[in-house]
């Protein structure tokens, strides 16, 4: 009898503290670790922020040496797509590169950024969904990730993102 209230409450015990031990980091909805690690060519950071509506962003970076490479992927839901889209555009210059099979109105473009970092960004969207993948060196001149790496980068991410939000 003592036995069976033992093994009770060592199972109760471990039921209750179970969520605790096994409580995972937040895991990014449209690309997996795996794959940001092949992006940017090693072990990568995770940070994720979900809302509650789906939209969120997520932020893989790897350094290598002195070399940081980042990818963020960002998804936002429109209520109004003629009002809201242009916004995101916006984050690239008008005269950017269209981009085929990758969502609706998608564009491609080459940004600097703060504390010079260098970005391959892809706007797009899928249906009242937009996104926007950036791939990012801290070095402009990253034999690791060349300017033509994050452009081809950016791209694969961005199809899958589609792929993904379709």
């Amino acid at each position: 009898m003592a036995m069976r209230i033992s093994r009770r409450l060592l199972f109760a015990l471990a039921a209750m503290l179970l969520p605790v031990v096994c409580h995972a980091q937040p895991k990014c909805p449209w690309l997996n670790e795996a794959t940001a690690r092949g992006i940017l060519g090693g072990s990568v950071t995770v940070t994720v922020h979900i809302d509650n509506r789906g939209g969120g962003a997520c932020e893989f970076s790897s350094q290598q040496g002195a070399a940081v490479h980042q990818l963020r992927i960002s998804v936002d839901l429109m209520t109004d797509i003629p009002k809201q889209f242009p916004s995101y555009l916006a984050q690239c210059p008008p005269t950017s590169a269209p981009l085929r099979s990758v969502g609706n109105e998608a564009v491609m473009c080459s940004i600097a950024g703060q504390g010079e970092q260098y970005i391959e960004r892809v706007v797009s969207r899928v249906r009242n969904q937009a996104f926007v993948v950036n791939v990012s060196s801290k070095a402009r001149d990253d034999p690791s990730m060349t300017q033509e790496m994050r452009h081809d980068q950016a791209n694969l991410v961005a199809e899958q993102i589609a792929g993904i939000l379709f």
